[in-house]
């Protein structure tokens, strides 16, 4: 529903967003007032729905989330974190202002165990469940339940996948229920929810498909997830104590690809830019990507879009144009990014851009304490060489996650994160499903059609498994995208 202020309704704020949680909203100034919804949908007023720029379509192929208030809709922004829109006789007035967080504990189990103890009283010590996963922030959100007082059951997803299988360890006494999962139908690209505004992504749908498969065993109480935890209880090598004159950079591992530093003090000139080292610049110059070559920062009109950035690599089989577009797109996206997370600060910047990329925007039923304003104050009120710290010449992170685990003697636990099981059933979904895959694309794609992508290029890859496998997510992404614009109906 379109809710709607004019400008003679009084001196007031109608809308403000204050924390990294909660349900999206949308606004659009118009002459003498305000329009906002939560469903963007509501802004059309007729005619076919519009379809996302080329540029902003190739984004979401390579993992590029949209700028954090981009809608597809000419005029219409969508409320991001830190932004108040007031609405006054003199117009509407759009400002931000950084939300500020609460002050007080810094024992992060027990600001943990404080949201648990929040749950609505129906559902009881043991009426909700934990997505249980043998990691890390889920190990740390079983603690902290057992600390409350709970005993909530660990929901394990077996998820199926190719490799060795990881036998998640016991937290305590908690019973650990295993829930087989069949992730070829999670990610089913047949499946992909027509309508909307944007394309569905995987990265979004398959954890939203898979929470609602752990919640519907979760005895009809709330799922707790322990996403973003380590994320955001985390610090960066540059941030950890390097002891007296940097001495611990020599025990350390080493941070660049290639080549070597001749100095500890070239070293730390590194690692304070945040550049990779570049052999081929010449050793002991301290140059990374799009340093010290003026040619990779300036571009003809009529030539091509500069090489991406170190560390990403392009699907293969776009055509100029969609390198162009995508070239064009993801420049404006990382400056309107940047500017939004320099504004917000490190903490809350990646719970926003957290939230974007990794939790879906349906996830009623979905608990998350990290993104609770009382964890993120005890976040932000720890010092920096308590979250991670260089020790027997390895950078170890996460430490209050990972001392509370290790308080109650949890061993064993998982390593590979969850963006890593994504890609991995990715890889096994076009395994399996490459033929088919291959045929349709041939027989009709949207992409191709919008002269963005070479279906030969695309199916050459899809037929080779090393590339297959390689570029999987984004290959994932690219049906996911085709099979929405070929059967969503406008409107």
């Amino acid at each position: 529903m379109l809710n709607t202020v004019a400008v003679t309704d009084g001196e007031w704020c109608p809308l403000s967003r204050d924390e990294p949680r909660g349900p999206a909203v949308y606004y659009r100034v118009r002459h003498g007032g305000l329009e906002w919804s939560h469903d963007p949908a509501d802004f059309l007023t007729g005619g076919e729905r519009p379809v996302p720029e080329p540029g902003t379509l190739l984004a979401l192929v390579h993992g590029l989330a949209p700028p954090p208030d981009a809608t597809p809709l000419p005029g219409v922004r969508r409320l991001a974190l830190g932004t108040r829109v007031r609405v006054g006789a003199g117009g509407v007035t759009v400002s931000r202002r950084r939300p500020v967080l609460p002050t007080g504990t810094t024992d992060l189990t027990w600001a943990v165990a404080e949201v648990l103890r929040g749950l609505p009283e129906a559902y009881g010590p043991e009426g909700y469940g934990i997505a249980y996963s043998g990691g890390l922030s889920s190990a740390f959100l079983a603690v902290a339940a057992l600390s409350a007082g709970h005993r909530p059951r660990l929901l394990h997803a077996d998820l199926g996948l190719p490799g060795r299988r990881h036998v998640p360890p016991p937290v305590g006494d908690l019973t650990v229920r295993h829930i087989p999962v069949d992730v070829f139908e999670l990610l089913d690209h047949h499946s992909v929810p027509t309508g909307g505004l944007m394309p569905p992504l995987p990265d979004l749908e398959f954890p939203r498909r898979l929470t609602a498969r752990l919640a519907g065993v979760a005895g009809g109480g709330p799922l707790v997830a322990g996403t973003l935890l380590e994320d955001l209880v985390s610090a960066r090598l540059p941030e950890a104590g390097r002891g007296p004159r940097d001495w611990r950079l020599l025990t350390c591992e080493p941070f660049h690809l290639v080549g070597t530093l001749p100095s500890l003090s070239e070293a730390t000139a590194l690692l304070e830019q945040g550049v990779v080292h570049n052999a081929a610049d010449g050793a002991g110059n301290g140059a990374g990507a799009g340093t010290g070559h003026g040619g990779q920062d300036a571009q003809s009109v009529d030539g091509p879009p500069p090489p991406p950035p170190l560390g990403r690599r392009d699907l293969p089989g776009m055509t100029p144009k969609g390198r162009v577009a995508l070239q064009t797109v993801q420049q404006a996206s990382l400056s309107v990014w940047k500017d939004h997370l320099d504004f917000l600060g490190p903490l809350l910047g990646r719970a926003d851009a957290g939230m974007t990329e990794r939790v879906p925007g349906d996830h009623e039923g979905l608990v998350l304490p990290a993104l609770d304003p009382g964890v993120l104050g005890a976040v932000e009120t720890l010092p920096t060489d308590r979250l991670g710290r260089i020790a027997g010449g390895v950078f170890r992170n996460h430490q209050p996650l990972v001392r509370a685990v290790a308080g109650h003697r949890v061993r064993g636990l998982r390593r590979a994160s969850s963006s890593f099981d994504l890609r991995l059933a990715a890889a096994a979904y076009l395994h399996r499903e490459s033929d088919k895959i291959i045929a349709e694309l041939e027989r009709a794609c949207a992409l191709a059609d919008l002269g963005l992508i070479d279906v030969a290029v695309v199916s050459g890859l899809l037929r080779e498994g090393p590339g297959r496998a390689d570029h999987a997510l984004p290959l994932l992404r690219l049906l996911w995208i085709d099979q929405w614009l070929l059967h969503s109906t406008p409107g």
